[in-house]
């Protein structure tokens, strides 16, 4: 009987152990990152025919963000940055450097914490002229 009660502590123990780890292993935490925006214009892929190159950027707003972070780069064999610049608005104009591609992606600033987001992804354009 005695052995019995050993073989069953030893068995709860082990099961609470186990418990214990697979809770660990499946912890849920609640990611205290602001969303990236969604990015409206230029479209990807836009080729832009236009002379000044004045190019309007333009984002969704993010539930919870009080600023943005915009980066625009052109590409003139490499990648290069042309401007980074934070916004309170979801939406920045800039005259484009050249006639070549560009790309630009944008996060958001937590109101809350002052965190920045991820970035969005990449969107790229070409100007014609």
């Amino acid at each position: 009987m005695k052995r019995k009660i050993i073989l069953l502590s030893i068995s709860i123990i082990l099961l609470n152990l186990t418990f214990k780890a697979e809770a660990q292993t499946h912890r849920v935490s609640k990611p205290d990152q602001i969303a990236p925006p969604e990015l409206v214009a230029p479209i990807a892929g836009a080729k832009i025919n236009m002379f000044p190159r004045k190019t309007v950027f333009e984002w969704r707003h993010v539930e919870g963000a009080n600023k943005y972070e915009i980066v625009v780069e052109y590409n003139d064999g490499k990648w290069k940055l042309q401007k980074s610049a934070t916004t309170n608005v979801p939406s920045y104009t800039l005259d484009f450097i050249g006639k070549q591609p560009g790309r630009w992606r944008v996060r958001s600033f937590s109101k809350a914490t002052g965190k920045p987001g991820v970035y969005s992804e990449w969107r790229e354009f070409t100007y014609l002229k």
